[in-house]
């Protein structure tokens, strides 16, 4: 046995020396380009290292079975350990994927990465394709699915679809949607409903000022704020950028929670709501007048229905000038008699978000002076409300107008409140009550610009600005988002050191 051992050891060392051979030549780490990478037809952008390869693919969910194509000059390339080719037709991308390219006794390792914005999808098929080119009639038989960024699915059914919007439908490139779902949906997370809008932003550099705007209504005591979430639109196959989710201002009970009233109505003791109103210098609804003593334009959203009774029309038109008769009589202000008609507290809040976001909207000199989408609502046998608020995708959030009140003293019925010292007394004592908490928006941003910021970086590339109304539409998205945060602070600072001399 013991001459045994000797014999076997050099056995053992005859063997290991066969089994380095039979490795190859030992590779070194050495610098070996990569081209290009694409995936799925796209091409992946590399980071400052140059190592690890990045696709942005919003519209994709499942990453199991993905498309690269490689420019290198390695013959030798291998992928999660594999050898391959320099086209792989089907990959599984759902973790990051390891690439070694192999040439002159060299090697260097990269990573593959395919992702996401991480925001959620919705996908809209019309029926054959068809474009969607008209705010007047819905195309019917539109398949939607929405699914989160892993690929969940949150909602499956068909709607009918149009375009919506006055300037931005017939204007901008970029289109919002209007969606009327064939069965009630919730839809990521919110409340059932049939009625939804796709908000296109095209003219906001930041994507973010309808729901910067949306977050203050929610610190405030209005009743009702829409809900939305920004998401990524593919319609008809083909990612068309980042668009808004939000609800349609419709009354509902978890919308504008008001009694619904048929449009045919007529008796005298429940034609006296609910009503959904806007003011609107648009006036562009079918129900409408411009009242006399204000030259305010109302409108009447809901009942929306084709024909409104006649009794129905006539009773919330002349209640709307029997209001207006009164806010016109200085005494009559002086003696609170409007809080029988009015929700003070509503109008108040209403005010102060319109102000502190700086809309031109609560106050705008085309097509003439006066407001654009100033909804109201009244209840059977109620009092009127203001809100909820809606429109602020731009000239909102500008330094230009963070020293001075946006509307306050001209614009809806205002001017006739801010007339009574006991009006001017609770909107100070309401701007106190709320003012730490409307001063945290600046966090909300921060937070809300970080899920959205790779999704910006796409949705410039698809829809560059023209446009410069807000002033910020050459600016990075983060210089755009300090922008406004900058000018809410400096308009928050203000009416904080002005409020107090509002009206008087």
């Amino acid at each position: 046995m013991k001459k045994l051992l000797p014999l076997l050891g050099c056995l053992l060392l005859l063997f290991a020396a066969c089994k380095k051979e039979d490795s190859g030549p030992q590779l070194t780490p050495g610098a070996v380009p990569l081209t290009r990478v694409l995936i799925n037809g796209m091409p992946a952008q590399a980071d400052e290292s140059g190592s690890i390869y990045t696709v942005l693919l919003p519209g994709q969910t499942d990453f199991t079975s993905m498309r690269i194509r490689l420019l290198t000059d390695a013959p030798i390339i291998q992928l999660n350990g594999n050898t391959v080719g320099k086209s792989i037709p089907e990959v599984d991308m759902s973790q990051p994927c390891s690439l070694r390219l192999i040439q002159n006794g060299t090697y260097q390792d990269y990573r593959l990465i395919a992702r996401n914005t991480g925001l959620p999808i919705v996908h809209i098929d019309t029926p054959n394709k068809k474009k969607i080119d008209s705010k007047e009639y819905w195309m019917e038989g539109a398949a939607v699915r929405i699914e989160y960024p892993n690929g969940r699915v949150d909602y499956e059914g068909t709607t009918s679809i149009r375009g919506r919007g006055n300037s931005t439908w017939l204007w901008y490139p970029k289109k919002p949607y209007a969606l009327k779902l064939d069965e009630k949906g919730s839809l990521l997370g919110m409340p059932a409903h049939k009625r939804w809008v796709l908000l296109a932003n095209w003219k906001d550099r930041t994507l973010m000022r309808n729901d910067a705007a949306f977050w203050l209504s929610r610190q405030t005591g209005l009743s009702y704020t829409v809900r939305g979430h920004h998401v990524e639109l593919v319609l008809n196959g083909t990612h068309v950028g980042n668009y808004y989710l939000c609800e349609q201002i419709k009354i509902g009970k978890h919308r504008v929670n008001v009694e619904k009233m048929d449009s045919q109505e007529s008796d005298p003791t429940r034609i006296t709501g609910g009503y959904l109103l806007e003011i609107d210098t648009y006036l562009d609804e079918k129900y409408q007048f411009k009242s006399p003593r204000f030259n305010l334009p109302w409108m009447v959203k809901e009942p929306e229905d084709d024909e409104l009774s006649a009794a129905a029309f006539n009773y919330i038109k002349s209640w709307i000038l029997e209001l207006e008769s009164l806010l016109k009589d200085t005494q009559r202000v002086r003696n609170h008699e409007y809080e029988a008609y009015l929700d003070v507290d509503s109008a108040i809040d209403y005010m102060l978000v319109e102000e502190l976001t700086t809309n031109h909207d609560f106050y705008n000199e085309w097509p003439w002076p006066g407001p654009h989408s100033a909804y109201l609502y009244k209840d059977r046998d109620g009092k009127l409300f203001h809100g909820p608020v809606w429109d602020f995708d731009y000239h909102v959030f500008c330094p230009q107008f963070t020293h001075q009140w946006t509307g306050a003293t001209r614009t809806m019925l205002y001017p006739a409140l801010l007339k009574d010292p006991q009006f001017c007394d609770r909107m100070v004592e309401r701007w106190e009550m709320q003012k730490e908490q409307l001063k945290r928006l600046p966090e909300y941003i921060d937070a809300q610009a970080e899920k959205i910021r790779l999704s910006d970086q796409v949705n410039q590339e698809l829809w560059p600005i023209s446009n410069r109304e807000n002033g910020d539409e050459t600016m990075s998205f983060q210089q755009s988002i300090d922008r406004i945060k900058k000018s809410f602070l400096d308009k928050w600072t203000w009416m904080d050191a002005h409020i107090r001399e509002l009206g008087r």
